[in-house]
């Protein structure tokens, strides 16, 4: 499945689908919870600089031909907002979080899930070009604490020139910390990490 995922994405670039500058980028992600049905969540962050309007921008995992769940609105430079894998399951764990996209890619299996042994998360603006993607996987080099023992998958920096690189990604806390910056990016004055304890 993942090579399939890499010669798909290998074609829409050689097509002209060539990266943006990486505007929004996945910094967190919860792909395989303790819980019996997982609590799966892909966290958004503007790295752009500018506000970015998301009409017609939309995310899928390694499967290219599943619902693209689209974004929506705008989000300042800095903002972060969460794509949620099923609502009443996710604000049953997280009730003071808010700030996620209305639109839910894992609604009892109507859509697509994360898969527990990995997958991809693929980040696509309203031309259709793939400004971010990363093919994570559950097994050394890559941390595998987030498979099913409670920590998400988190990236170490925004700074990284290649997503895919398993060293970019590092474990987060239990349970994560969806739609609050941690250590993903230089300057947290523009997260919300100092309030980050209101979303535990």
């Amino acid at each position: 499945m993942r090579k399939a995922t890499f010669l798909a994405l290998a074609l829409l670039l050689a097509a002209g689908a060539a990266f943006a500058a990486n505007e929004l980028i996945v910094t967190e992600i919860m792909y395989n919870s303790t819980e019996a049905d997982d609590v799966e969540w892909i966290e958004l962050y503007n790295n752009s600089g500018a506000t970015l309007d998301l009409t017609g921008w939309y995310v899928l995992d390694d499967n290219l031909t599943h619902t693209q769940m689209a974004l929506s609105g705008t989000m300042a430079p800095g903002a972060v907002m969460l794509l949620v894998g099923t609502e009443t399951l996710f604000t049953a764990k997280y009730p003071g979080v808010t700030n996620y996209f209305p639109v839910f890619f894992q609604q009892e299996g109507a859509t697509w899930a994360l898969g527990n042994g990995g997958d991809a998360v693929n980040v696509f603006n309203a031309a259709a070009e793939l400004v971010f993607s990363v093919t994570f996987d559950d097994a050394a080099p890559w941390p595998t604490a987030p498979d099913g023992t409670g920590p998400s998958l988190l990236l170490v920096s925004n700074n990284y020139g290649d997503f895919n690189d398993a060293s970019s990604w590092t474990v987060g806390v239990t349970d994560g910390t969806p739609g609050v910056l941690t250590q993903t990016v230089g300057n947290e004055d523009l997260s919300w990490g100092l309030v980050k304890g209101l979303y535990r």
